[in-house]
């Protein structure tokens, strides 16, 4: 049980003793003071039970959530049209030399 819970009960259950204190003192309260202290205190613990209960469904029915990794994707290997065309923007560009170039190519050549 929370104790937050008991910040309420407790005094509910001191009224309902000084309720019922009341009605010893008095002969001619009977038991009302009894009576409308019980039911507080019953109105009262009530309230603690439905909220519970409320609480203990909603935690139940909500979905549960699943995780589902995905497997990561192979990179996708280049063409050798595609590799030869990058090639020849690399010497165009001026970023390779002639040689590089030549050896470049001839070993994408060679792999087919």
């Amino acid at each position: 049980m929370n104790t937050t819970k008991f910040r309420y009960i407790l005094p509910a259950f001191g009224l309902v003793l000084s309720l019922s204190m009341a009605s010893v003192s008095t002969s001619h309260a009977g038991n009302g003071g009894a009576f409308i202290g019980g039911m507080i205190a019953g109105h009262v613990i009530h309230g603690f039970v439905e909220r519970d209960r409320a609480r203990t469904q909603a935690a139940v029915s909500q979905p549960k959530t699943v995780y589902v990794e995905t497997p990561a994707k192979a990179p996708t290997e280049k063409t050798a049209e595609q590799r030869l065309a990058e090639l020849d923007a690399l010497k165009k560009s001026g970023a390779i030399s002639e040689q590089e170039y030549a050896a470049k190519r001839k070993a994408i050549i060679d792999a087919l």
